[in-house]
C-alpha cells in the first residue's frame, strides 16, 4: 500500500514552489483587501490554503472579513461589496448566498471568495454559520502533525475520484474540514481506510473535549495507544455512542472539536456513507492508483447503466439563475415528490437521476413500466 500511496501523492501534491507561490499569493491577496476594509474589521485567509491541505492545481482562495459582532447583519452585503469594489474596481463578481451573501470573482486564474463574518473566540458567541470557519483552521492548524497534510491530501483525492468529496446538497459528500479531522483522529490516510472497512452504523467520534481550544500537548515519552492510530473504537466513542447519535439525529457523527452541539459529518448521505465503506473494504483488499484516479462516469453513462433492462426517460429543462445548494434542495425535493406520485400511478418507478450543467438540468426518470393497462381495478370500502 506504501508504493500505492507514494505514487498517488507525487501526482496531486502541490510542488515546493506551487505551495509557496499559492502562500504568498494569499498573503498578498489578503494585505491588499485589509487596507480597505472599514476600521475594527480584520482579514483573515481561511480553507485549504491557510491550512497547507490543497491538493495541485487547485486554486481556490478563501478569505473572511470579520465584523464585531455589533454590526447589524443586513449591513454585512452593502459591506462586502464595498470592500468588493474598493479592492478591486473593474473586477466583475457573482453575489451568492449561504446564510448572508458572499463575494465570489476570479483574480489572476484562481476563484477567490470574499466572505463576510462575525469575529468570535468561542463557537457560543457565533451569529451565523460561517463564523466558526476561522475556528476550523486555527484548529487544524494546531492539531495536524507534520506530515499529515499528506494524508488528508490522498484522503480528499480518493474522496472526488470517487464522487463524494463535498458537503453541498448536490454532492452530500466528505467536506475538507471532516477529512482533516479524520486524519487528526486516525493519524494517517492508511489508518483512516482500513478503520472505515470496519465501520458499522451508528458511527460516533468525539474528541476528548469538544468545543473547547486545543492546543498541542506534548509527547515526549508517550506513545500514541494504538487504538487511537488504528481508529478502533475506544471508550471515548464507546460511551454514549448510539446515544449521541440518536442526539444528532444520524447515523454517522463527528463532532466538531470547535462547538460540541455541530455535526461535522451530517452532509454525508446514506448512500454515500456505504459507498465510502465499501471502497474503503475494496482498497485494503486490493490497493490501487486506480482508487485516486478513476474517470468519472458521465450523466448519460449513469443513466444507461441504471435504466439497463427498464424504461428509461430523459428530460432537460433550463437551470435557472439560483445557487447550488438552494437549486440541489428544490430538485431533490420535486424528484421525491414525482416518484411518490409515479409510483402511485403503478409505474413502478425505480429511481430518478439528476445532473445539472451551466445552462441546463437533467433528469434521468427509471421505470418499470410505461404503460398502464386501459382498466384497473381499484377495491373501494366494503
Amino acid at each position: 500500500m506504501k508504493n500505492i500511496l507514494r505514487q498517488a501523492l507525487c501526482v496531486i501534491k502541490p510542488s515546493p514552489e506551487e505551495a509557496s507561490r499559492e502562500e504568498r499569493f494569499a498573503s498578498l491577496l489578503v494585505f491588499h483587501i485589509q487596507r480597505n476594509v472599514p476600521r475594527g474589521c480584520h482579514t483573515v485567509l481561511t480553507g485549504s490554503i491557510a491550512k497547507r491541505t490543497f491538493l495541485r492545481d487547485k486554486k481556490d482562495v478563501d478569505i473572511f472579513v470579520l465584523f464585531d459582532r455589533s454590526v447589524p447583519r443586513e449591513k454585512l452585503e452593502p459591506a462586502i461589496i464595498l470592500i468588493m469594489k474598493s479592492a478591486f474596481p473593474g473586477v466583475s463578481y457573482q453575489l451568492s448566498y449561504a446564510e448572508h451573501p458572499y463575494a465570489r470573482f476570479h483574480f489572476q486564474g484562481r476563484r477567490i471568495d470574499l466572505v463576510p463574518a462575525y469575529k468570535i473566540a468561542d463557537a457560543s458567541e457565533r451569529l451565523s454559520a460561517v463564523d466558526r470557519s476561522v475556528l476550523h483552521t486555527g484548529f487544524v492548524l494546531n492539531n495536524l502533525k507534520p506530515g499529515q497534510g499528506d494524508d488528508v491530501l490522498l484522503l480528499k483525492q480518493f474522496l472526488i475520484s470517487n464522487g463524494m468529496y463535498g458537503a453541498e446538497i448536490k454532492t452530500a459528500g466528505f467536506s475538507g474540514y471532516l477529512c482533516e479531522l479524520l486524519i487528526i483522529r486516525h493519524g494517517s490516510f492508511a489508518d483512516v481506510v482500513k478503520s472505515a472497512a470496519r465501520w458499522r452504523t451508528p458511527i460516533f467520534f468525539q474528541p476528548a473535549n469538544p468545543g473547547t481550544k486545543t492546543k498541542k500537548q506534548p509527547t515526549k515519552n508517550k506513545k500514541t495507544p494504538k487504538s487511537a492510530r488504528s481508529g478502533a473504537t475506544n471508550a471515548n466513542e464507546l460511551v454514549g455512542g448510539a446515544s449521541g447519535c440518536a442526539r444528532f439525529g444520524s447515523l454517522f457523527v463527528v463532532v466538531d472539536p470547535t462547538d460540541a452541539n455541530r455535526n461535522v459529518a451530517a452532509a454525508v448521505s446514506e448512500e454515500n456513507l456505504r459507498k465510502f465503506v465499501s471502497l474503503c473494504k475494496s482498497f485494503v483488499a486490493k490497493p490501487s492508483k486506480q482508487f485516486f484516479f478513476r474517470k468519472p462516469e458521465t450523466f448519460e453513462e449513469k443513466a444507461a447503466k441504471a435504466g439497463k433492462g427498464k424504461k428509461l426517460f430523459m428530460l432537460s429543462m433550463p437551470r435557472p439563475e439560483i445557487v447550488d445548494d438552494i437549486l440541489w434542495g428544490q430538485l431533490y425535493k420535486m424528484t421525491g415528490q414525482l416518484e411518490r406520485h409515479l409510483k402511485d400511478l403503478d409505474f413502478n418507478p425505480k429511481g430518478i437521476l439528476t445532473d445539472d450543467t451551466r445552462h441546463l438540468v437533467r433528469l434521468a426518470i427509471i421505470l418499470g413500466k410505461d404503460r398502464l393497462p386501459p382498466t384497473m381495478l381499484v377495491e373501494g370500502p366494503p
